[in-house]
């Protein structure tokens, strides 16, 4: 059997109320892991921006719209 199998058939045995709470549950478990992945990227964000070599290196508004093909 596999897991979805069993997940189902545990559902199956609650009734509306015990499965409102379940679903509620689940949300909460769903809503967790996406903030923890939220969480490793802007960590991985923060980690590459405190290696970067070129952290703390400005350049002014006219140089950036050069370099991004603006004319301002």
């Amino acid at each position: 059997m596999s897991n979805r199998e069993k997940c189902i058939a545990i559902l199956d045995s609650f009734n509306e109320h015990q499965l409102a709470n379940i679903a509620n549950m689940l949300q909460a478990a769903l809503d967790a892991v996406s903030e923890a992945t939220d969480d490793a990227f802007c960590n991985k964000l923060a980690d590459d921006y405190q290696t970067d070599p070129d952290k703390g290196q400005f350049i002014s508004l006219a140089e950036a719209a050069k370099i991004l093909g603006v004319e301002l």
